[in-house]
């Protein structure tokens, strides 16, 4: 913690980079990220509402709960792959903790997960979603989420290291991770006997705390909440200590 606050300058100084280059020469900006999420839900609602309408209320707001979350951590870890490498030149320069390039790509998409609930409160206020007290639990879901992806990010930076064939095959895994969370379907058509299998997801179970406070007005099942805690602090602190045991390799294979 004493060095995080040392660097932590050189943070704010990296996600401000970051920041701009992401909306660099885009004609939108940041609007982009209030429009992505809103095009994507029309799309999926088209596609999927009427074949799931008898069993999903208030459709768009159901899938952006999840799609909110699952796509801040496809990017995020998509780009923590190369993070480290792409920093090369920098990293070579100057004696910094090489775990600042991963926090500032999570930071920089984090932020634009937080722009993107805009979207998600406006349309459902626009289709008549009645909200609750219990939506002021947003930060809960969006909490354990960021913890997660901070944890499986800088394990994959230093996957992306040493494995550079890493970015084609982490691209299916994302896939494959799409399709087994209940984002545009409802978990209800899983047979029972493989309803485990999506227990083992960590995105259900955020997905589930997101739409209890925001979709259901209630208060998130104390297994759904031990359950993703506990995905949470284990991937954090598997992240913290594989980067601790790797992070003087580094230098050797950027």
């Amino acid at each position: 913690m004493r060095e995080f606050m040392d660097y932590f300058g050189f943070l704010w100084e990296l996600f401000k980079r970051d920041t701009k280059k992401k909306y660099y020469k885009s004609a939108l900006g940041v609007v982009w990220t209030l429009l992505n999420p809103l095009l994507m839900m029309l799309v999926m609602t088209i596609v999927f509402s009427t074949l799931f309408r008898r069993s999903i209320q208030f459709y768009p707001v159901y899938y952006l709960c999840a799609y909110l979350l699952l796509n801040f951590n496809s990017v995020t870890t998509t780009q923590a792959l190369h993070c480290l490498s792409s920093n090369a030149g920098l990293i070579r320069k100057i004696h910094v903790p090489q775990y600042m390039f991963c926090l500032a790509t999570v930071g920089v998409n984090a932020f634009t997960m937080v722009i993107s609930l805009l979207p998600l409160l406006l349309v459902a206020l626009v289709i008549g979603v009645p909200l609750t007290p219990y939506v002021l639990l947003i930060p809960a879901p969006l909490l354990l989420t960021l913890l997660f992806t901070t944890g499986l990010s800088l394990v994959l930076s230093i996957v992306g290291v040493f494995f550079r064939d890493m970015n084609y095959l982490y691209h299916i895994i994302t896939t494959l991770w799409v399709y087994a969370t209940p984002m545009f379907y409802p978990i209800s058509i899983i047979p029972q006997p493989y309803r485990f299998v999506w227990d083992l997801n960590p995105f259900y179970h955020y997905a589930s705390m997101m739409r209890d406070v925001v979709l259901y007005g209630v208060m998130p099942s104390e297994r759904t909440l031990l359950i993703a805690t506990a995905y949470s602090v284990l991937m954090l602190i598997t992240g913290i200590t594989v980067f601790r045991n790797y992070q003087d390799k580094i230098y050797l294979h950027l």
